[in-house]
């Protein structure tokens, strides 16, 4: 049944949930279409049934509730509030969005900060290919689905020109000597194939390959002593731009549109600064 023709009092979040698919889905970009695609299943077994005009605040939190994976529902929640939002303001089959009256609690930004020492210790256990990620991660700042995905016909006039799935920002980062070398090696790995980064057996790197290699490497640490706290590859994205010059320099290697994400989230040191110099008297 459409939306467009339904009475608002019958709508279901089902229904709305379909028409945010279908509609508004395609519209962003890859990575967040995959993590929207499975918040909205998660959505549809919990809600979907229910008529969105008679849910109220109250029948959230339950749902909410939870020890673990708060985050998680945070985020379904937040899915769901967008999709009742283009239900009240664009296809007026809604009368309010009730999740604006739904107090949710604020995620901290992740603040792990991976230090040199940690770097140098993970490093000396990891596989050639691991460190090879590791290094590119550090050197580019890219995430982990950009690395992966980046082929050598990416590499032309001494730049890696990135795609970045998640946002679609186009970036040239240019080669130094220090990140030439490290293309250097990846060039000589057995079976090499179109991609930078490549599996044993010359193939790409899934996503979730990847992460069983790296958890692989953590457990092993871990057993080892190597490392008293875990971190995630994603940490490396942070490292980089918390060792950048400036805030500035760090924004635009991360490809982000603000200096707010990379300050909140990415610059993970403390920031050095000179005091001012007296005013003659």
């Amino acid at each position: 049944m459409d939306t467009e023709t339904t009475p608002q009092t019958a709508v279901t979040v089902n229904q709305i949930l379909e028409r945010y698919e279908r509609d508004c889905l395609p519209e962003l970009a890859p990575r967040t279409q995959k993590d929207y695609t499975r918040h909205l299943a998660k959505l549809r077994r919990v809600f979907g049934s229910a008529v969105a005009a008679e849910l109220r605040p109250k029948d959230f939190g339950e749902f909410l509730n939870v020890k673990r994976g708060k985050v998680q529902r945070v985020k379904q929640l937040a899915v769901l509030s967008a999709a009742f939002t283009q239900a009240v303001s664009f296809w007026y089959c809604l009368e309010r969005n009730v999740l604006r009256d739904v107090k949710r609690p604020k995620s901290q930004p992740r603040d792990r900060l991976v230090t040199d020492a940690e770097f140098k210790a993970i490093r000396s256990i990891a596989s050639l290919r691991i460190q090879l990620a590791m290094d590119l991660a550090v050197m580019t700042g890219q995430r982990q689905g950009d690395l992966l995905s980046m082929k050598w016909a990416d590499i032309r006039d001494m730049a890696i020109h990135i795609y970045q799935t998640k946002t679609g920002k186009r970036l040239a980062i240019e080669i130094t000597p220090d990140l030439e070398a490290v293309l250097d090696r990846c060039w000589l790995l057995p079976r090499r194939s179109e991609y930078v980064l490549s599996t044993r057996k010359g193939t790409r790197y899934t996503g979730e390959g990847f992460r069983a290699c790296w958890q692989r490497m953590m457990r092993k640490a871990m057993r080892r002593g190597v490392l008293a706290e875990r971190f995630t590859f994603h940490d490396l994205r942070a490292l980089a731009a918390t060792r950048c010059a400036t805030p500035e320099i760090a924004m635009r290697l991360l490809g982000h549109s603000n200096i707010s994400m990379t300050m909140r989230v990415y610059r993970r040191g403390v920031e050095r600064v000179k005091a001012l110099q007296l005013s003659p008297t």
